[in-house]
């Protein structure tokens, strides 16, 4: 990857971020009105917002490794991939102490997904908006973070 493709995707991500924020605020919305449908809204916005995340890490593997199988479990291995360092093609993207929150918005994706016959409890949406919404407000410091860390193993400082 060059500097200007290096500025390209994160500008990407940047929007990526915005978005994951949006959905992120709306779940937590839909999840304080308590109106009819509430609950299902939230759950919504939140695999909303994971999928919009989940996006985001194809796009660092697509850039930085050239593609990335979608077979098996393909989502679990996107999320243990970019938990690594890999020295000389890109630093790591996901702290290791924050995948397992990441694994718990995956999985609710997950079930609403395939759900065919589902009735939420008002919890699992509550505590998987707060991950969604801490997770939101860092996202753009790990793109940062990670866009200082190529560009300094680039030298391009």
């Amino acid at each position: 990857m060059d500097a200007g493709g290096l500025t390209i995707l994160l500008k990407e991500m940047e929007r990526d971020c915005a978005v994951a924020h949006d959905a992120a605020q709306k779940a937590a919305r839909r999840l304080r009105e308590e109106s009819p449908g509430h609950l299902e809204a939230c759950a919504y916005e939140l695999a909303r917002f994971y999928n919009v995340v989940e996006r985001m890490f194809q796009r660092l593997c697509e850039e930085f490794e050239n593609h990335f199988e979608k077979r098996g479990d393909f989502h679990e291995k996107l999320i243990q991939r970019l938990a690594l360092d890999l020295e000389g093609i890109r630093p790591a993207f996901i702290p290791k102490d924050q995948m397992a929150d990441v694994r718990e918005l995956k999985g609710f994706r997950h079930v609403m997904r395939r759900a065919y016959d589902l009735t939420l409890r008002a919890d699992r949406p509550a505590e998987l908006s707060r991950i969604a919404e801490r997770l939101a407000s860092e996202f753009p410091v790990w793109c940062a973070d990670f866009g200082k860390r190529v560009r300094k193993e680039q030298g391009w400082d």
